[in-house]
């Protein structure tokens, strides 16, 4: 029957950022902005293992644009405002502050998102895709994600991240990511080994599989 999610325009010709998991399987997409206008739109391109989607909204002109900050330069205690439309109230807006950084998610592809920024800012079902905001109103992370009974632990792909993406998917349509094709493990090096080799190291990764037709197979 359909669902709803929160997004942030980025660009005047109508260029949006939310989360993949929003958008996935939709067969028609619709957005309404904050004065209640609603249009088509088109998804340009997704990339799941971030949990982002990039849309153009189909008749939106010269639209009211967030800017995208530097997530590198966030510090716990830092003030983190949520906006979106939890359980489907519009325009929705709640307060916290940046609870820690560095946090990986495990998307549903199943690769790990790093880099997420963890607040305590509240969200809910509906606010996925809208924007996590400095009190300088920047953007510094797109909301992603609220772990199920716990409270006041959310979190948002940071804005940093999401320039990568963005500029991927603009460019190629899709985010390309080097692949090496290997499956390993962190073990103990043996200490005449790394005596032997002059390591100080006193762990190291064992490769215990290549990928078939991989590149490291190759």
């Amino acid at each position: 029957g359909g669902g709803i999610g929160s997004g942030v325009v980025i660009s005047p010709d109508g260029l949006v950022l939310t989360n993949s998991h929003v958008v996935d399987g939709a067969r028609e997409l619709r957005l309404t902005d904050p004065e209640g206008r609603s249009m088509q739109a088109r998804l340009l391109g997704e990339d799941p293992d971030t949990d982002l989607a990039l849309l153009r909204a189909g008749a939106a002109r010269n639209l009211p644009v967030a800017t995208l900050g530097d997530s590198k330069g966030l510090r716990r205690g830092q003030l983190a405002v949520a906006i979106g439309n939890p359980l489907g109230f519009e325009s929705t807006v709640t307060a916290g502050v940046i609870s820690a950084l560095g946090r990986s998610l495990r998307a549903r592809s199943g690769r790990l998102i790093e880099d997420v920024v963890q607040t305590d800012a509240a969200l809910n079902p509906g606010n996925s895709g809208g924007p996590l905001v400095s009190s300088r109103g920047e953007v510094i992370g797109i909301n992603t994600a609220v772990i199920a009974g716990a409270q006041g632990i959310c979190f948002a792909v940071a804005s940093n991240t999401a320039q990568f993406v963005l500029s991927e998917l603009l460019q190629h349509g899709r985010v390309r990511r080097a692949f090496i094709g290997v499956a390993a493990q962190t073990v103990a090096v043996p200490r005449r080994h790394a005596r032997a080799a002059e390591l100080g190291n006193a762990f190291g990764a064992m490769i215990t599989s290549t990928e078939p037709k991989g590149p490291a197979a190759e």
